[in-house]
């Protein structure tokens, strides 16, 4: 049989391939296609190993006789070998009808899965009818279990008529995202080239945006995305957890010297991922937070025009996360811009790459996000309006934030621990010496329900940290007034909601963020309220005393208008009258990156070309290795 199998499908070849024109080769193909399916050709092929199972039966039982004519004992233990090899057989055969993932199969699955079927189907139909009969005549089965029944039964009609590799199919269709989420987790496994890291890097929006994740949720259709993308690692090659690593992704577009097209394209490739991954924008601002001479760690999310052209493009998103994190790093980019660490630009900026506000994408965004003229020169009220700005711009999202909507009745109370609980420990992490040190781990339980909301209250946290580190005692009326409305509405909110015995934490943390500012301004801050249990203190930043640069020396401006020595060198610095005179010719008045020492103080070092945050264009940007921030 097996012989002739080979010769008709020999000659089945010969028919179709013959030397003639395509549409004629195509023509005599079907003709002849046709005719193989007419005669269950294919199911002859399947027949084949059916038949060399039976001479395998037929040769053990002639086997398991024979032994008792000669020997018993040879006899017994034939037949146990029999029965062995009999029970493998009967369990790979019924495997894949209970496991529609199992491998195994054999001749026998097809026709048993066929019988399975037709009995489930008679069995649906009959259920089906009596509890019709039931429904009509007696009364006594609801229209539910009548329409359950027959819903069942033609399931089983069409899973007949498709037949099993169909079956197996749509069963694969039904996966979960834990399947998505460990096929991308091997996909990053496997890349080790930086083009491979762009491609992956590329689909993470529509990853987010696919209408296959919103199936899973469509009354949420962002949180299916959330789940698959919040808990991704680093590619293996890279030696990073993945935000970091699209980060540096975009630095080595540009001092690899690639073209600008490809810059570009990377880019904004890699900056938009940033956006859609939860908790990415926090992981990548939290570092300008702890210090403005880490600004290079950021560097293109900082200071590209494609950041600014994707924050307008990002804008008026439907995506509550990503139009968070728009908001917030419009706001750090607005603080560096007024106030940029020019010294750390001027000694580490790679070569070919302006400072973004020198040109007209700098200006434009500040007058467009922030109703600022090309021609400001007050550093205190133009902070002080992005303050207020930001504060307007998040307004929308506190109310969201404040509440529990998110979660299940029946599981607010204990997923509201979970929350109180993710937001002390990214609270921490941030503050600790390790991470001020530089090394940037991950922090949180990232598969954890509770790992978007705390990180994204977080997010706020990092911002006002930015925002508020800088002089704003000499603002101008204006501003003042616009501030004064803005806080005084949160903190009538947050007392509104204390009376009422309602929570409002990430209001209330932003309330307690912004007290310093009111006092600098002399406004009524009133008094903070009690911490609630499981809340994370106020937001403030270590006090210079702690071995970090205080936020005085880290803004790059200073309150007096003298001079100030620099440390590790006898000249002076003079203190900055605006960023207007820094755009022009970045002077030196910010702070320089500190080499860090064991003792853990700083000290600076202005001509050191083995700097942590040194770039050359020359040589090729290696990954950030944590151990040397130590």
């Amino acid at each position: 049989m097996a012989t002739m199998l080979q010769q008709w499908t020999r000659r089945y070849h010969q028919l179709t391939q013959r030397n003639y024109p395509p549409h004629v080769r195509a023509h005599i193909r079907e003709y002849f296609a046709r005719g193989a399916d007419k005669f269950h050709i294919s199911e002859l092929v399947e027949a084949l190993p059916a038949l060399l199972l039976i001479s395998v039966l037929l040769f053990f039982s002639g086997l398991v006789v024979f032994a008792f004519r000669g020997n018993i004992i040879v006899a017994y233990i034939t037949i146990a070998v029999v029965t062995f090899c009999v029970l493998c057989y009967i369990i790979l055969t019924l495997a894949p009808l209970v496991f529609y993932d199992c491998p195994y199969q054999t001749p026998l699955s097809t026709p048993l899965w066929f019988c399975s079927q037709v009995i489930q189907f008679v069995i649906f139909s009959v259920a089906h009818h009596l509890a019709k009969f039931f429904r009509n005549k007696l009364r006594l089965v609801k229209t539910g279990i009548v329409e359950a029944l027959h819903n069942l039964q033609m399931k089983k009609k069409r899973s007949f008529s498709q037949g099993m590799i169909a079956a197996l199919e749509g069963s694969a269709k039904r996966f979960s995202l834990d399947i998505y989420r460990a096929a991308l987790c091997r996909t990053l496994d496997l890349i080790a080239e930086d083009h491979e890291l762009e491609e992956f890097v590329a689909g993470i929006p529509g990853l987010s945006e696919s209408e296959a994740l919103r199936k899973f949720d469509p009354l949420s259709p962002h949180d299916a995305g959330r789940v698959v993308l919040v808990a991704l690692p680093g590619p293996t090659t890279f030696h990073e957890q993945l935000p970091w690593s699209i980060v540096q992704l975009s630095q080595r577009a540009i001092t690899n010297g690639l073209s600008e097209f490809v810059q570009r394209r990377r880019t904004q490739a890699c900056l938009k991922a940033l956006y859609y991954i939860p908790g990415a924008i926090r992981d990548v601002l939290a570092p300008y937070a702890a210090g403005t001479y880490y600004c290079l760690e950021l560097f293109p999310l900082l200071n590209s025009p494609e950041s600014l052209g994707l924050i307008e493009e990002l804008w008026g998103t439907a995506n509550d996360d990503v139009a968070l994190s728009v908001r917030c790093v419009t706001a750090a980019i607005t603080a560096f811009i007024i106030t940029p660490p020019v010294s750390v630009l001027e000694k580490f900026l790679p070569h070919g790459v302006q400072f973004i506000g020198r040109g007209e994408p700098g200006s434009s965004f500040l007058s467009r996000r922030r109703l600022m003229d090309e021609n400001w020169e007050d550093n205190d009220s133009a902070h002080l309006q992005n303050i207020v700005h930001f504060l307007k711009d998040i307004k929308a999202a506190l109310s969201s934030m404040d509440v529990v909507s998110w979660m299940r009745p029946d599981a607010r109370e204990g997923l509201l621990h979970e929350v109180q609980a993710e937001r002390r420990i990214l609270h921490e992490s941030r503050h600790s010496a390790e991470y001020r040190s530089g090394i940037f781990r991950a922090h949180g339980n990232r598969t954890s329900v509770a790992f978007v909301p705390a990180v994204q209250h977080d997010l706020l946290a990092v911002t006002l940290e930015i925002v508020t580190r800088n002089l704003v005692s000499g603002a101008a009326q204006a501003q003042r007034n616009a501030f004064r409305e803005v806080f005084s509405e949160l903190k009538t909110s947050v007392e509104i909601a204390h009376s009422e015995g309602r929570v409002m934490e990430t209001t209330k943390m932003i309330v307690d963020a912004l007290r310093p500012v009111a006092e600098k301004l002399g406004l009524p801050a009133g008094v903070a309220s009690t911490p609630q249990p499981g809340s994370e203190p106020p937001n403030q930043l270590p006090s210079p005393s702690s071995g970090i640069a205080s936020p005085s020396i880290a803004q790059g401006a200073t309150a007096e208008s003298e001079p100030e020595p620099r440390a590790g060198n006898d000249e002076a610095i003079p203190a900055s009258g605006g960023v207007s005179s820094a755009v022009e010719g970045l002077p030196l008045t910010a702070s320089v990156p500190p080499t860090r020492s064991t003792t853990g103080t700083s000290s600076i070092s202005l001509n050191d070309s083995s700097h942590p945050y040194h770039l050359s264009p020359s040589s090729e940007h290696t990954p950030r290795d944590p151990a040397t921030f130590v």
